[in-house]
């Protein structure tokens, strides 16, 4: 009993260290600005705007509600982006902090995954406001979106693991992160549709785990938008395992030495 006692505990400290980082994170991404925590549905909105104005004129099949499914896309590549740009190179920026205590090495990278992940459920939940009133939104789609999230999150998690226990040893690869991202936005159906990539080279998007993840959410907020097909979402679904497997495999045996190398 005791034994389950201390386990409670341990895990329970171990959360609470957790929620402690996520809210120094939430805190400090929006001190001393007016606007706070709109800002996670406008700077997107402004993408939206930007972006859709733009690419309308070079989308070769029309999208229904195009300006909908785009922000939906952006706001899922804003949390993935935004948390593997900023945890790729966070156990180094926090070398101070490693130097002085002991503690769960992993709480890091997940404490800036975990406050973007806050963000983004609030940045859905004012989605839903408009979506509901001009009737996109189907209500039988919500499991779309509950899987959607079960595999983003992962996901991230697993990758962002990975890089920043790279990025510990090989100081180039928040550089690569950088750089990869760039071409990963363009080779993930945000401003398209998958409809418009011919059979010929479909496979580069069955590699790509984001693809199903976007169109779930896509699908789930534009009813009219059809989701993932069955050979997309397993090949996607497989890759995202194998990625929180090494990312957390990799981790683990590399942050016995984040002392000596940052």
């Amino acid at each position: 009993m005791s034994l389950f006692n201390s386990s409670t505990q341990n895990i329970r400290n171990y959360l609470d260290f957790l929620w402690a980082m996520t809210e120094k994170e939430l805190k400090a991404r929006y001190k001393n600005t007016f606007f706070g925590f709109l800002w996670i549905f406008v700077n997107p909105l402004f993408q939206m705007l930007v972006i859709g104005f733009i690419f309308r004129f070079f989308v070769k099949e029309p999208i229904e509600d195009y300006f909908l499914y785009l922000l939906v896309g952006l706001l899922i590549w804003n949390f993935f982006s935004l948390s593997l740009l900023k945890t790729t190179p966070s156990i180094v920026n926090e070398r101070s902090l490693i130097k002085k205590a002991k503690f769960p090495r992993e709480v890091i990278p997940l404490s800036i995954i975990f406050s973007n992940f806050i963000h983004l459920i609030l940045a859905l939940l004012l989605l839903l406001i408009p979506t509901l009133f001009i009737r996109t939104l189907d209500l039988m789609s919500l499991p779309k979106l509950f899987l959607g999230f079960i595999l983003l999150l992962p996901f991230t998690i697993g990758i962002s693991l990975f890089t920043s226990a790279l990025n510990v040893r090989f100081r180039d690869i928040n550089f690569f992160v950088q750089a990869i991202l760039i071409l990963w936005f363009y080779f993930t159906p945000i401003v398209y549709s998958i409809n418009v990539i011919p059979r010929s080279v479909i496979w580069l998007w069955r590699i790509n785990p984001l693809t199903s993840i976007v169109q779930l959410f896509q699908s789930a907020f534009i009813a009219a938008v059809p989701g993932p097909g069955p050979a997309m979402l397993l090949s996607n679904t497989v890759l995202n395992l194998i990625m929180v497997y090494l990312g957390i495999k990799l981790f683990f045996l590399e942050s016995k030495y984040f002392d000596d190398w940052v």
